[in-house]
């Protein structure tokens, strides 16, 4: 798995909610990218530069919709709404950027939080636990998102290879990354 910050050099200094979202986001744009790696590396196909980011941008979704779900629980509503708010504008930054290089001038932005909205909307309606992660359902959920979007070769093994391997490793990783970096005072 990919290295990620998993906690700060100064423990004692105080972080705003932006520095905490910004080392969130960070670490969800790293995940996110190589998940996209490891599915190239598995000989799954992507076709396009498009494609890949198409991918990235699936990815995000699933784990901001994680963060979302880790925060609630440890967060007054309006901190949550605060620390959800820079961290999805922090990843549409990026996906901004990365859409530009691949696809040209354009506000892309509006586009990542809509489908952001439309993807929370759907994993809402699946189970969450602090021991678990993301249940079963929810990760077949994210496996049938990134199979709509990859290529149609070895399309119904993606899948099992998102909810097995894939969605478990970056559910560990980010929730360390949450545990370690992300204090908030209620």
């Amino acid at each position: 798995m990919v290295r990620v910050k998993k906690r700060w050099n100064q423990h004692a200094a105080p972080r705003s909610l932006a520095q905490m979202a910004n080392a969130i986001g960070s670490t969800i744009w790293k995940l996110a990218a190589s998940v996209v790696l490891n599915l190239e590396n598995e000989n799954f196909e992507t076709e396009t530069q498009g494609q890949r980011v198409d991918l990235l941008e699936e990815l995000a979704c699933y784990l901001v919709h994680y963060c979302d779900r880790w925060v609630y629980t440890r967060a007054s509503e309006e901190q949550r709404e605060e620390f959800i708010d820079f961290l999805v504008r922090d990843i549409a930054r990026l996906l901004e950027d990365s859409r530009i290089d691949v696809q040209g001038d354009g506000q892309y932005q509006a586009a990542f939080v809509d489908k952001l909205n439309q993807r929370c909307a759907d994993y809402a309606g699946f189970s969450y636990s602090e021991d678990d992660g993301c249940s079963f359902a929810m990760r077949c959920r994210l496996g049938e998102k990134v199979q709509a979007t990859m290529g149609v070769r070895d399309e119904r093994w993606i899948p099992d290879y998102i909810v097995g391997r894939e969605a478990p490793s970056v559910e560990t990783t980010l929730k360390r990354s949450l545990t370690g970096l992300v204090r908030i005072e209620a």
